[in-house]
């Protein structure tokens, strides 16, 4: 019987970024039977590393110093490795009023030139990150985000409870400034709708909604977002280079639910073929938009249905095992 490649996965984190492009996709081709492998958040010795003689070593997004000469090791330690840098934000270029902004260095750049060069292949979300990038590195190929099957795939939220019509937002503390773009809408259409929040959510909204929620784990987030039960979620963001190189990561998890959702238009992380409604940062085009959408509460729901149909189709992560595979450097 032939050995399945082992793969070596380093996330970066243990929030969204470092389980949709690490943790996940490396579970899901190690169930598919494609590889076999460990994920560490720690880069490992060299004696470690001999032993383990991985085919793949995935790294995501690389900058600390101490990382960068550690990958220079593995580098010589592992020649015949196919090493892969993973990215899924434009971090050279976040918005000011994003509070992870201050998190990255002045020298961003550099570290993320010297840390994808170390490497055969750029494997990023979406073509803007990959056209950015691309002067970077050897080689660059897009792996879209997708959702786990599990749990997304049997989760729903429920509609029309009663009452007013559910209008919500959900989101981190990252989308203050896209929240901005709300603070007058919430405010004239308060008496219209029962406003839903879930997240990092500033006193200036809470003081209009009948519900805030706090954020929870990531483990805990597909069950949450299900239960707020809205009739229509809202996904506002920036017109930014840093947004539309996001991928459409909210629209998945909203649609999932069978919410309707009202997005941003002009901003690239949403412009993808999904049955959803676009609107232009305006306050008086959100107000309509939203006036318009519960006008008609029936018609709303079918929305909400066409966009969870669509997503089940295409954008659910165990259709994806091959493309994560090739994208890694595996031969399927």
């Amino acid at each position: 019987m032939d050995r399945l490649p082992f793969i070596l996965a380093h996330p970066a984190d243990e929030y969204a970024c470092g389980n949709y492009r690490v943790r996940w996709p490396f579970d899901m081709l190690l169930r598919s039977g494609l590889a076999q492998g460990v994920v560490s958040s720690y880069f490992l010795d060299p004696r470690t590393l001999v032993d383990l003689a991985p085919d793949v070593v995935v790294f995501q997004r690389v900058l600390e110093l101490d990382q960068l000469s550690a990958m220079r090791w593995y580098r010589r330690v592992l020649p015949h490795a196919f090493l892969v840098f993973e990215l899924d934000d434009l971090i050279t270029d976040i918005p000011g009023d994003n509070r992870f902004s201050g998190l990255f260095y002045r020298q961003t750049l550099d570290r993320l030139q010297q840390g994808i060069s170390l490497c055969d292949r750029l494997v990023v979300s979406t073509p803007a990150l990959a056209e950015a990038y691309a002067s970077l590195a050897r080689e660059v190929v897009v792996s879209t985000n997708a959702l786990p099957n599990v749990p997304w795939a049997s989760l729903t939220g429920r509609r029309r409870q009663g009452g007013g019509p559910r209008v919500g937002w959900a989101g981190s503390a990252g989308h203050l400034g896209d929240l901005k773009i709300l603070y007058s809408v919430v405010k004239a259409t308060a008496d219209l709708v029962d406003w839903v929040f879930f997240g990092a959510v500033p006193n200036v909204l809470r003081r209009y909604a009948v519900e805030v929620h706090a954020s929870v784990s990531i483990d805990q987030y597909p069950a949450k977002l299900a239960s707020l039960d809205l009739d229509l979620a809202v996904a506002p963001l920036q017109v930014h280079p840093y947004n539309d190189a996001k991928s459409n990561l909210r629209l998945l998890e909203l649609g999932a639910m069978g919410y309707p959702v009202i997005c941003s238009a002009g901003v690239g992380a949403f412009d993808y073929d999904l049955p959803v409604t676009w609107v232009e940062n305006r306050p008086d085009a959100w107000i309509e938009a939203i006036v318009a959408a519960i006008g008609d509460r029936v018609a709303l729901a079918r929305q909400g249905d066409a966009l969870r149909q669509a997503i089940h189709k295409d954008w659910l992560m165990d259709g994806r095992a091959p493309v994560w595979a090739s994208a890694w450097g595996l031969s399927c």
